[in-house]
């Protein structure tokens, strides 16, 4: 079976389409599947569309743009996004992410980085530029009601794991329980902690230090 990362490419500007697959197209583990230029041509091909990940430009002055990524979220869960953008408004970021984003990458990156990017995300890991990681953490510290010590020990131990970027099903054959416990044991975490996902979670991991 093929290992080949399959992409789509959503972005207005032919010139950055264009300039990502002249970056992209040599390197034998990413497939350009799709190109798309708007958000709204995203969910009229929505059933069109078949990869693995998808690499999405985000327009400050459209806010209609994180509704039509909520909605490919709810229908598309499966494959993962990356945003690729200038946007740095900090109150945008925590709402493009809470949607459940797993990448942000700069438009300013290499070629090293942005295939970086790419592959971590499809591995399930998350890939956010600096500025990203400190949105998150400034609204971490300022809604953070409750600590690591008010986990029980399995919440812990299951905390420590989403850190480590395990998904459910690995979590649940590590900890010898079912994927439905994990599930509800991070959905605990969540609301003890008062993030919002899992990438939330594992950065106050790595802020604070595993209980």
């Amino acid at each position: 079976m093929s290992n080949t990362i399959r992409l789509t490419v959503c972005d207005s500007c032919p010139i950055v389409r264009y300039g990502l697959r002249v970056i992209l197209d040599p390197d034998p583990d990413i497939d350009i599947v799709g190109s798309i230029s708007s958000h709204a041509e995203i969910i009229s091909n929505i059933d069109e569309i078949n990869s693995d990940v998808l690499i999405v430009d985000l327009n400050l002055e459209d806010p209609s743009e994180i509704e039509y990524l909520r909605e490919f979220r709810e229908r598309k869960p499966e494959i993962k996004i990356i945003i690729f953008t200038t946007c740095q408004d900090k109150n945008l970021i925590i709402k493009i992410l809470d949607l459940g984003i797993h990448g942000f990458r700069s438009k300013e990156a290499d070629a090293f980085e942005i295939k970086e990017t790419i592959r971590a995300v499809h591995e399930g890991r998350s890939s956010m530029e600096h500025y990203v990681t400190n949105a998150l953490m400034d609204k971490i510290k300022r809604n953070h009601s409750c600590s690591e010590s008010q986990l029980s020990k399995r919440e812990n131990t299951v905390l420590n794991l989403i850190a480590k970027a395990m998904t459910n099903d690995e979590i649940a054959d590590a900890l010898y329980i079912s994927t439905r416990t994990v599930k509800f044991h991070a959905s605990s975490i969540f609301a003890k902690l008062d993030v919002k996902n899992r990438t939330e979670a594992a950065l106050l991991v790595t802020r604070y230090g595993a209980a």
